[in-house]
């Protein structure tokens, strides 16, 4: 009898012990930030953050940067939940991806851009128009202002942009693209494909630089 109660209690003291350790190991785990749950969006960077649009047809590309619980952060721009919306779209609009289009100059000097992606939201404020600071020492090179259609047509240009000697990363737009077009807007590569006069503009951390070609025959 002795012997039985001994080994019932050995077993339920080994059933007792394997429970514990089971309760020890998930409360392990559920402290692991993460483990069960998905991180929690906390804010949102909208960036450029002061982008200028200074004609009309004139677009750029936003990014929304998603800035998790855990630390983490991920490109939300074109994420599902991330919607974008402009304080005034008769002026600037933006798509779901955040391009945003200069429509109009009658809203005056500035747009408030917006991305908000379930619990969180951030923004952006677009300068608009002439008032803008046009150059803030950013130059664009080259700086060659005329080209010849019939020499040129089809001819791919990079153009670089750079303050102070040092060649800064930025954002391409032509505000008439039957002239000159950008391949890819981060690239500065562009193609000359008609006649007429086309103002290019590079939006970048340090301000923007413009330039205005004109392409004759």
């Amino acid at each position: 009898m002795f012997k039985s109660n001994q080994r019932s209690g050995l077993k339920l003291g080994a059933v007792f012990g394997l429970l514990c350790a089971l309760a020890l190991l998930m409360s392990t785990m559920a402290g692991c930030n993460g483990f069960f749950v998905d991180p929690t969006l906390s804010s949102i960077t909208v960036t450029p953050s002061s982008p200028e649009l200074q004609n009309v047809n004139q677009t750029l590309q936003l990014t929304a940067t998603g800035v998790f619980d855990d630390g983490s952060t991920k490109n939300v721009t074109a994420s599902n939940g991330t919607t974008w919306s402009s304080s005034d779209p008769a002026a600037v609009t933006v798509s779901n991806t955040g391009m945003i289009t200069l429509v109009s100059l009658i809203s005056g000097t500035s747009v408030t851009i917006s991305a908000s992606n379930g619990t969180a939201s951030g923004t952006t404020t677009v300068c608009v128009g002439s008032s803008c600071t046009t150059s803030n020492g950013v130059t664009i090179s080259p700086s060659e202002t005329s080209y010849s259609l019939a020499a040129s047509q089809g001819q791919a240009i990079t153009f670089t942009a750079s303050a102070d000697g040092t060649i800064l990363t930025a954002n391409w737009s032509s505000n008439n693209a039957q002239v000159i077009q950008f391949a890819d807007v981060t690239s500065g590569i562009a193609q000359i494909v008609g006649q007429g006069t086309a103002t290019i503009t590079a939006q970048t951390s340090s301000g923007t630089g413009t330039l205005t070609i004109t392409v004759g025959p």
